[in-house]
């Protein structure tokens, strides 16, 4: 009889572990649930093949991305120091005021999907403030890091040569 409760016992124990294991596993949220929110862009650089580091709105840009629980996305990035229009009219400007606010701000939207094999987030662009990016996708290598993402581009043109994007955003609390 002694030799059966020990079993019994046993048996018992390792289903309440199995039970808590299980129910650990259930709570902890997958990338995708730690990726929904607001995060705030902390830095911003193109590393180029040539070893060079460049940085397309400057050393201290801002910006914010955000991902929704139903699978939408949104981000812009800017020039932390945009020079304003000489007129209030929204729809008005000289061409170089024009070009240099396109030059110093880049905004898209859609929705996004996640691979957390691969650590990747991919963007499905619905609209951009760059044309070529409409209906076009947008990949993300990520690091999830408590309150920190970690976004990385695969090497790309721009700025006459290869470069690599490294973004850096802070959770909005």
């Amino acid at each position: 009889m002694r030799g059966l409760s020990m079993k019994l016992w046993t048996v018992m124990t390792a289903l309440a572990g199995l039970a808590l294991t299980t129910q650990l596993q259930a709570a902890a949220p997958t990338d995708r649930e730690q990726l929904i929110g607001s995060w705030n862009l902390v830095s911003l650089e193109n590393h180029g093949a040539n070893g060079k580091t460049f940085y397309p709105f400057g050393e201290h840009p801002i910006g914010r991305i955000t991902y929704t629980a139903d699978g939408k996305m949104m981000a812009q990035i800017m020039r932390a120091e945009r020079k304003p229009f000489v007129t209030h009219d929204l729809y008005s400007g000289t061409a170089d005021e024009k070009a240099a606010a396109y030059d110093s701000y880049v905004a898209y939207y859609g929705d996004f999907a996640v691979d957390p094999a691969l650590h990747t987030v991919t963007h499905t662009v619905t609209g951009s403030l760059f044309p070529n990016w409409t209906g076009g996708q947008q990949m993300r290598f990520y690091e999830l890091k408590s309150d920190e993402l970690v976004l990385t581009t695969k090497p790309f043109h721009a700025q006459g040569t290869e470069v690599t994007a490294h973004v850096v955003w802070h959770r909005v609390k």
